[in-house]
């Protein structure tokens, strides 16, 4: 399963803005090189869903609307992929239908639980991994 940019975008600006505490679209935009209009649209979509709230003006920004323990990724990503032209495939075989769906399940199970904190944490513990391996 792979995910679409747009979700793959939204995640990173939803971690950004869960590590950083509060961000500015600008600032996301920058740090993560996402597009700034694509950006706005996406997080457009996390604010109506509850995810981040806004502040307007110079010096405006977005937070997250409640604890990242309490953001499962499994409902971004719902909210992320759910504009896009489901059942456009239809004309595939019976056999890759059943292979899409049982990986899609899975795939749904997996991330149905996992917290944006549980993913900042395996971030944290990842690059302190790969800090630790460096060699002069």
């Amino acid at each position: 399963m792979q995910l679409s940019t747009k979700a793959r975008y939204g995640l990173r600006a939803l971690c950004h803005v869960a590590h950083r505490g509060y961000a500015s679209a600008q600032v996301i935009a920058e740090q993560q090189a996402i597009p700034s209009r694509y950006l706005e649209e996406i997080i457009g979509e996390l604010r109506k869903a509850g995810f981040v709230i806004g502040k307007r003006g110079p010096r405006g920004g977005y937070k997250l609307a409640r604890p990242a323990s309490e953001i499962v990724l499994g409902d971004v990503l719902s909210v992320l992929t759910s504009s896009g032209g489901a059942g456009a495939g239809s004309s595939q075989d019976e056999i890759t239908g059943l292979v899409e769906r049982a990986v899609d399940a899975r795939f749904s199970d997996a991330v149905g639980s996992l917290s944006l904190e549980q993913l900042l944490g395996e971030a944290r513990e990842h690059y302190r991994r790969r800090a630790s391996d460096y060699v002069i």
